[in-house]
């Protein structure tokens, strides 16, 4: 999925480069604020194209941001979007869902998840 490998090129180098395919490493331990904020990138789904002998699909790419406070997820929520916004020359991204704001209990961050559409 070169895609999926474009898209986080764009982003890598937000939160300070911890920008994770998956999961968070154990090692972002919620005490230790030098492991945040950071962001989680995962396909959680995509739109199949099928012509006679090739399938394809478009993949939906979701975006976990974890920060300190709620000033500070939104300022990486706006830096995704703005990055993503400019840097649509390699792929084109459509914002398939607004950020939903949580609370993660467990890693006592501030949490916003959205997600696009890579067309």
């Amino acid at each position: 999925m070169e895609e999926v490998a474009i898209f986080y090129s764009l982003i890598k180098d937000l939160c300070g480069g911890r920008v994770y395919p998956d999961i968070i490493p154990v090692q972002n331990k919620a005490t230790d604020p030098a492991m945040w904020p950071a962001i989680r990138y995962l396909v959680v789904s995509g739109r199949v194209e099928s012509t006679n002998c090739y399938q394809s699909f478009n993949p939906r790419v979701q975006i976990d941001i974890y920060a300190h406070t709620p000033q500070e997820r939104a300022q990486y929520v706006q830096q995704v979007m703005e990055t993503i916004q400019q840097e649509n020359e390699e792929i084109d991204c459509l914002l398939k869902t607004a950020p939903v704001y949580s609370y993660d209990i467990d890693r006592q961050k501030y949490q916003a998840t959205f997600d696009y559409m890579i067309i």
